[in-house]
């Protein structure tokens, strides 16, 4: 402490000694006294530490050298496993078809981080020596004019590497694609150009497993495609990308409709965008089976009341009687008894008002726009409260909705108007109705095997694929 002390006054008096009056004030002494203060109370501490810790710091010395012996001995430990586990290999490759050597295929693996390669001879084999690898590592198998493959280290002793030969591309797979984008008529359209159509085919490869090799196509602008492949030992199975687009069809109606059901909305045309997948129909389409409708004009309070057109449900029915005019057809006669039940769903006849005695047009709304070349001129009566009223027709009909006369009794003119479509209903009496009853909506609905065997070289298959209905759509229909 003693030495301290004397090295601490002589820096002070050196300090003293080196400033004039002018350059050194007593200030400035204190502070330098007291920074060298500080200096020898640091310095004290310093030491102290070192006095509490000496055990302390041994004991660290020891455990750092215990540490770095442990680390040597495993690694020469590790260095002894790896010697002992190098061992020499061999992997034989053949032709995944023929089952034939296959020479100059190169053979790559990994070993304790760097790449080994070789080159199989004529009998297919390759050779490797003093390599360290584990039951999972893998020899990169490949050649010119082959599929690339690989096979496990726990697996060469079990089979052999197979490499499929793609470079013979004699086979080949055509068709043309058909997708259901108007359901409004009875066929189906093609699905147009640049469909990616994708042949692909597993190669079975030892114990490892399979690979697959793929071979894409695209369609041309009349859905055909062709993918021109090599003979393939377990065929191939083709698939295709989804397809979007615009799809025409029948709806009673859609969710864009404030209400869907009848009488609010009636059947119609709309186009919906629809997602297509091959061979799935899940989408499904609406059953719209009333191809006209009776539009009687709106009440007095802006109502419009709609009547299907044919309806049977025991008591009650609707059906327009026609007969034969050189290949048409005209009205002759109406029943009209069926206005409040459709789909279950029930319309008050009673809650519409007109004038008292009014004469009531009635429209007859062609769903499809293919049943009436000339409209009939058809009439409602409201009696004294303003109420339509059910009656027998001159011309033997009766209901509600009857062919239109003039204030003297007789039919108007074109009052029975010209029909282009009817079925038979008693052909002695050259009578005919129009009772339709199918679905406006039409689909073929085909499902086609997409797994082909191609495995002869020079094989041909011509396969027609079918998209269907719709997978899904952008929004619901009904």
């Amino acid at each position: 402490m003693k030495l301290k002390f004397t090295f601490i006054g002589m820096a002070l008096a050196m300090l003293l000694a080196g400033c004039s009056k002018d350059e050194f004030n007593e200030r400035d002494a204190i502070e330098a006294q007291k920074e060298l203060l500080n200096m020898q109370y640091q310095h004290e501490l310093d030491l102290e530490a070192l006095k509490q810790k000496g055990t302390t710091a041994l004991q660290e010395l020891i455990n750092t050298a215990t540490l770095n012996q442990l680390k040597l001995t495993d690694s020469l430990q590790r260095r002894n496993a790896i010697l002992a586990n190098q061992k020499d290999y061999s992997v034989t490759v053949v032709d995944a078809y023929t089952n034939a050597p296959v020479a100059d295929a190169d053979v790559t693996v990994s070993s304790l981080g760097k790449i080994v390669s070789a080159k199989t001879n004529a009998q297919g084999v390759a050779s490797f020596s003093a390599l360290n690898l584990y039951p999972t590592s893998a020899f990169m198998v490949s050649k010119t004019g082959y599929a690339a493959t690989q096979i496990l280290q726990q697996n060469i002793t079990a089979g052999t590497a197979k490499l499929w030969n793609t470079s013979d591309l004699s086979n080949e797979i055509t068709g043309t694609l058909y997708i259901e984008t108007d359901l409004t008529n009875a066929t189906p359209e093609k699905v147009g150009e640049n469909v990616l159509v994708t042949a692909s085919a597993s190669v079975s490869n030892s114990s490892s497993g399979s690979y697959n090799v793929y071979y894409p196509a695209y369609t041309k602008a009349d859905g055909t495609y062709s993918i021109k492949i090599p003979a393939a030992i377990n065929g191939y199975t083709l698939s295709f990308q989804q397809v979007t687009s615009d799809q025409k069809l029948f709806v009673n109606a859609t969710a864009d409709d404030q209400s869907t059901a009848f009488p609010n909305s009636l059947p119609r045309i709309a186009t919906v965008k629809t997602y297509f997948n091959v061979n799935s129909f899940n989408a499904g389409y609406p059953n719209v089976t009333n191809n006209y409708y009776f539009k009687v004009s709106a009440d007095k309070t802006g109502k419009v009341l709609y009547i299907p057109g044919y309806y049977y449900n025991y008591n009650n029915y609707n059906q327009v009687m026609l007969s034969n005019i050189n290949g048409k057809y005209q009205i002759e006669k109406l029943y009209t008894y069926n206005y409040s039940y459709y789909n279950n769903l029930y319309v008050d006849i009673n809650s519409f008002t007109y004038d008292p005695q009014a004469q009531v047009d009635v429209q007859m709304v062609d769903v499809a726009g293919n049943l009436i070349e000339s409209a009939p001129k058809l009439v409602a009566t409201a009696g004294s409260n303003g109420k339509l009223t059910s009656y027998y027709s001159p011309e033997g009909g009766s209901g509600y909705i009857h062919l239109k006369r003039d204030a003297s009794g007789n039919l108007v003119a074109g009052a029975k108007g010209v029909i282009l479509k009817a079925t038979p209903y008693d052909s002695y009496s050259n009578l005919y109705y129009m009772n339709f009853t199918n679905n406006l909506n039409t689909a073929v609905n085909n499902t086609v095997n997409n797994t082909y065997l191609s495995n002869n070289k020079g094989d041909k298959k011509v396969v027609n694929f079918y998209y269907g209905s719709g997978d899904s759509r952008e929004k619901q229909v009904y």
